[in-house]
């Protein structure tokens, strides 16, 4: 069991877990330290300063090394001379945190200033206006005046297309470098960079095509400016405009949790339009990233080329024709063959879908197969992960078998979640036909000939090669 820590942070008494970092025990306690570069899902670099505070540290005694008590019986504690990063600095036992003194105001208003001198104040046109921690935490920190000169601000590009997805408007940008740091770090696809020094600093894509990764898409939604926009919802709509309806994603295996945002748009014919597609936080599926596809791939529903009414072939040919006259057109069907059809279902089918499938073959004096061995169902049903399973659970000591799968591009949110595995220690054994991407991060890799996958499969469970 991992050792508890108690600490005190703005006269609050919380024990949590050691290794905690200041900012995530805050968190625990209801205390909000106000961050810009730090995610919780990356590793902290301290970079942008809004989160300093004041650190006090039990003294120590060095000769019996235990804690020195005051004259009322309580911890003596020591402050340090200077300020420091909350999101750095893990918990230790009886440490006491002070985050909302004047000392650490200032300090808050003054990185808002900085901040501000290069920033565009085009808050009422912004893509991130309504959900901009920059917005915020500049009305809770940041002064109504400003030392600087209005006339000395820098300026950038704007709407830069970073790729076909991602445009980036760089006298937004704040450097905080948590779209680097996603690329480098989560997904594997080292394609965007710092370039230029001091404030002329901007943002960079290296790879041809620009910005090359499924999962450019998540940047815009960790960056904490208007920076990075899509380039399908940018201009697009406020976000207080929006109804939020809870998904998931069907475009693959993986199943991610979404939320659609729509709203009734006038070029639609007053009909509900899909705005964006934005993941919804799920730690077991998805944690809170999803693929581009899953993203973008919703415009099909306003295609032009998308097929709204049902075609009938006629003459050798397709007519288009109602939905009425279609579907009396195959229950006859149905009846002049009533006692011969039969319906192969898939295992993924959901319940309801299997009950009424069931209800038409048994009104048709038919039959229904269910068929679960589809894309190694059967494999997966000896070999695959127990119910319960959390691939965030995996890591050192464990062993993950890859098999068959190219998992980019078949399902790439668990990609991801392989490959952090592997990162935290998991044996990852990657057995194809050919190289895939998650072969990077394997232990092992396997080769077989196309047809080979179950033998080479159990092979594998035996501990052959």
């Amino acid at each position: 069991m991992t050792k508890q820590v108690t600490l005190t942070i703005d006269d609050r008494t919380i024990t949590v877990p050691e290794g905690t970092l200041i900012v995530d025990a805050a968190k625990k306690a209801g205390i909000d330290i106000p961050v810009f570069c730090y995610h919780p899902k990356m590793e902290p670099v301290g970079m942008c300063r809004m989160c300093l505070v004041e650190i006090g540290r039990p003294v120590i005694d060095r000769q019996t090394r235990e804690p020195i008590l005051d004259e009322n019986g309580k911890l003596k504690v020591q402050f340090g001379p200077k300020l420091e990063t909350a999101c750095t600095v893990p918990v230790s036992e009886g440490m006491v945190v002070v985050g909302m003194s004047e000392s650490v105001k200032q300090p808050r208003k003054d990185v808002i200033e900085l901040l501000l001198t290069s920033h565009p104040l085009d808050c009422p046109i912004c893509d991130k206006g309504g959900e901009c921690p920059l917005q915020n935490l500049t009305m809770a920190y940041g002064s109504s005046e400003s030392r600087f000169l209005l006339d000395e601000k820098q300026r950038s590009a704007k709407h830069y297309p970073l790729g076909e997805l991602i445009y980036l408007d760089r006298e937004r940008c704040i450097q905080c470098a948590r779209c680097i740091r996603f690329q480098d770090e989560i997904a594997g696809d080292s394609v965007l960079a710092f370039y230029h020094r001091g404030r002329r600093t901007d943002i960079v894509t290296f790879s041809e095509p620009g910005f090359d990764s499924y999962f450019s898409g998540n940047t815009t939604d960790i960056c904490p400016v208007g920076a990075l926009t899509t380039a399908d919802f940018r201009f697009g709509a406020r976000p207080w405009e929006l109804k939020n309806a809870a998904s998931i994603c069907s475009h693959c295996p993986v199943g991610c949790n979404t939320t659609i945002n729509i709203r009734r748009e006038a070029k639609s014919g007053g009909l509900m339009t899909i705005k964006r597609i934005m993941p919804r936080q799920n730690e077991w599926v998805n944690e809170i990233w999803i693929c581009d596809k899953g993203r973008f791939a919703h415009h099909f529903t306003d295609s032009e080329e998308r097929l709204i009414e049902p075609l009938v072939r006629h003459d050798g040919k397709w007519v288009q024709g109602s939905w009425e006259d279609t579907l009396d057109k195959i229950a006859q069907q149905f009846k002049r063959n009533q006692g011969e059809i039969q319906i192969i279902t898939g295992g993924r089918l959901p319940n309801e879908d299997q009950f009424n499938l069931r209800k038409l073959a048994e009104g048709l004096d038919g039959a229904i197969g269910l068929y679960t061995q589809m894309a190694g169902g059967d494999l997966v049903a000896q070999f695959g992960l127990g119910d319960g399973s959390n691939l965030s659970d995996l890591g050192k000591g464990d062993t993950i078998i890859v098999i068959a799968s190219d998992l980019e591009e078949e399902a790439p949110i668990w990609y991801l979640r392989v490959k952090a595995a592997a990162e935290r220690g998991a044996n990852l054994i990657v057995a194809n036909a050919r190289a895939t991407k998650i072969d990077r991060y394997a232990t092992k890799q396997v080769r077989y000939k196309y047809g080979q996958e179950i033998q080479t499969t159990q092979e594998i469970e035996l501990g052959g090669e």
